[in-house]
């Protein structure tokens, strides 16, 4: 058997698969939400250890733990800590949205030599480890993601990570090294040693493998960030194969055989196996359909919507000032107005102008060399919404359906199972 655990930022996910990549058994914890004062927002890893022990306690009431051969974790992207040699953390982790990290913002921008380098901003992996080391300057300290410190944690070995993890610290993935501008505003013993997702770090802990019941010769594998799990629990596999995310925001993925970046609108590529995983995330999303509806709200008017009549508004329906992608602009406003009287215009209005998004991603995406998909896979909350998905395929000329298989767990149960043998 084979298990992969999802942490986001509202809970995790446990999906344990056999040998035929059929889901046996699965769990689910609730966490409790980050620390949030102004840009800073934090969390305990108590917390991430705590859930952690719920989903195998969970588990063990479904199936004999001791069978699982191989595990993966996937986490939050550019949530980071710093532990000392026998992962004791010197704070609270910097979540994945933490923006409090101005100095080392301006400290990367007299450093680095690309200066549209993903790392710069003060949300970036790098800028949370440079502030976080310098709690600790005297000290041995090792810098970790999210998912590198719980799997780090089950075999007690601490100092690893992986190539997507590690590109919002810097890491050189065509070089598959850290840079020597990063090794300038950082020690060098305090970076990890970078993986390829899936490859195996060591054997479980044998206390840890007792107290959660599995076995010992259980191997814990270099695990991927959220979004990348999700990718590959699409098994989309073929150059070309896109998958569109309909969560709190939208985020396009297209496998590619060539590394694409536009950094000024957030375009960047991580490495998959022969392949290129390049996308963009808008700050647009189906989260903007729930300050106005209720899920049954939402599938009752949905049904009432002829799509085959355009509205005539032309909404921008982000939930707050600034967009990313498909264009860079930290100015501009919402625009979900006016608002007609009909709830079923309005939302069909709503509807139109992601799907309006969507299309000038893939088509921004394709400008910068991306293949042009043939079929689009859909995850997220909003993949479930079959009126919307006709109105996508519609405007965006392509196939689109609802992927088989969303969870990022089941993707990182894969990644378990055989690695990145597929994109091989």
């Amino acid at each position: 058997m084979y298990l992969g655990i999802d942490f986001g930022t509202s809970g995790c996910r446990a999906l344990v698969i056999d040998q035929h990549n059929q889901i046996i058994a699965q769990a689910r914890q609730v966490l409790p939400s980050p620390h949030q004062q102004q840009q800073k927002i934090t969390q305990q890893v108590e917390v991430w250890l705590t859930g952690l022990r719920a989903l195998f306690e969970q588990l063990s009431k479904q199936i004999d733990l001791k069978g699982i051969k191989r595990l993966a974790i996937d986490g939050t992207s550019a949530t980071v800590l710093t532990c000392d040699m026998s992962g004791q953390p010197f704070a609270p982790a910097l979540m994945y949205n933490d923006s409090s990290s101005m100095d080392a913002l301006n400290l990367i921008k007299r450093n680095c030599p690309t200066p549209e380098h993903l790392c710069m901003n003060a949300s970036s992996g790098l800028a949370k480890a440079i502030q976080l080391t310098r709690y600790n300057p005297d000290t041995q300290q090792k810098i970790l993601n999210q998912a590198d410190y719980l799997s780090n944690y089950l075999c007690n070995r601490w100092g690893f990570s992986d190539q997507h993890n590690a590109l919002k610290l810097g890491f050189d993935i065509k070089q598959a090294c850290w840079p020597e501008w990063v090794t300038k505003m950082l020690p060098d013993e305090a970076l990890p040693e970078v993986q390829i997702p899936g490859d195996v770090i060591a054997e479980v802990n044998p206390d840890i493998a007792a107290e959660l019941g599995l076995s010992q010769h259980c191997q814990i594998c270099s695990g991927t960030t959220d979004a990348n799990a999700a990718f590959i629990a699409t098994d989309c596999i073929q150059p070309g194969d896109a998958v569109t995310s309909l969560g709190s925001t939208l985020v396009l993925k297209i496998l590619n055989t060539t590394q694409i970046e536009d950094l000024a609108t957030g375009v960047y590529s991580h490495k998959l196996g022969q392949y290129w995983l390049c996308g963009g995330a808008s700050n647009a999303g189906a989260g903007i359909l729930r300050q106005f509806f209720t899920d049954q709200q939402l599938n009752e008017i949905s049904k009432t919507i002829n799509f085959h009549c355009a509205s005539g508004l032309d909404y921008y329906p982000l939930s707050s000032q600034g967009e990313r992608f498909p264009i860079l602009d930290p100015n501009k406003q919402p625009r979900i107005e006016p608002r007609p009287e009909s709830d079923s215009l309005f939302l069909q209005a709503l509807l139109e102008g992601l799907s309006n998004i969507e299309r000038q991603g893939y088509k921004k995406l394709t400008q910068l060399g991306a293949i042009q998909p043939q079929k689009i896979l859909t995850t997220g909350g909003g993949a479930k919404n079959i009126l919307w998905q006709k109105l996508r395929s519609e405007l965006l000329g392509i196939p689109v359906s609802q992927a088989s298989q969303t969870e990022a767990a089941y993707g990182s149960a894969l990644l378990a199972h055989e690695g990145l043998a597929r994109y091989l």
